[in-house]
């Protein structure tokens, strides 16, 4: 993905006027079903280390680093809490190899719509390198994203704009044309401090919670290059 800035000339020189210079997108939740999975990889890691794990004790875990997620809240550090991140990327290989990962519905018709238009795309994921690899390896989702960030990439995650900011920067897009898409509070809250557009979609989080988008969908069906110029006219 390194030669990603060498096959544009810049992004919001490909995009069409009115439109996004380019388009960010949250991968867990967002893109892909992979919240349960999720769910049950870190609940058989909390156990294995002696705790417990409710539904609703992950709920607030949803958008937050790995390493986050051992160091404070598991409170392991140093070698033990890399091998409980590699502890939990086994766990939800495990669970994946099973169960499959399921691309959200429409989401590939849209990633169509925006290739043909000519609008960069990048993804930008609290989730460990690996994890990303394997869920685009395994949905065949990679191909749209010619920069793909993942959690380690930076120092603070969610709700911190780093990530996107970093995902902008390898587009050579202009952050404040970027556009991107997110299922959690917190990814919504890095987008807006990125000072990007955001639009959510209800999939791990009501739509209540979601009130600081530009614009809530319920699926990618709702999605359109018209409703992207409107929100980024806003």
């Amino acid at each position: 993905m390194h030669d990603a800035q060498e096959n544009m000339s810049s992004a919001s020189s490909l995009s069409p006027q009115g439109m996004p210079s380019a388009v960010i997108f949250d991968m867990d939740g967002t893109l892909v079903a992979t919240t349960e999975a999720d769910f049950l990889a870190w609940q058989k890691l909390f156990y294995e280390f002696g705790t417990d794990l409710s539904y609703e004790g992950y709920f607030p875990l949803l958008g937050r680093k790995s390493q986050d997620v051992v160091e404070h809240i598991l409170g392991l550090e140093g070698e033990v809490a890399q091998r409980a991140m590699a502890r939990k990327m086994e766990l939800f290989a495990e669970i994946v190899r099973v169960q499959g990962i399921h691309v959200m519905p429409h989401a590939e018709d849209f990633l169509d719509t925006l290739a043909g238009a000519g609008i960069p795309m990048a993804l930008a994921t609290s989730s460990r390198k690996r994890k990303m690899q394997l869920v685009m390896q395994d949905t065949g989702l990679g191909k749209y994203f010619p920069v793909m960030v993942a959690g380690e990439e930076v120092e603070t995650g969610k709700p911190h704009p780093g990530i996107f900011l970093l995902a902008a920067d390898k587009l050579g897009a202009d952050p404040g044309r970027c556009l991107v898409l997110e299922d959690t509070s917190s990814g919504i809250a890095a987008a807006k401090s990125a000072g990007m557009k955001c639009i959510a979609i209800v999939s791990t989080h009501e739509a209540k919670d979601l009130g600081q988008a530009d614009h809530i969908i319920r699926d990618f069906s709702e999605l359109s290059l018209d409703l992207l110029a409107n929100c980024m006219g806003r």
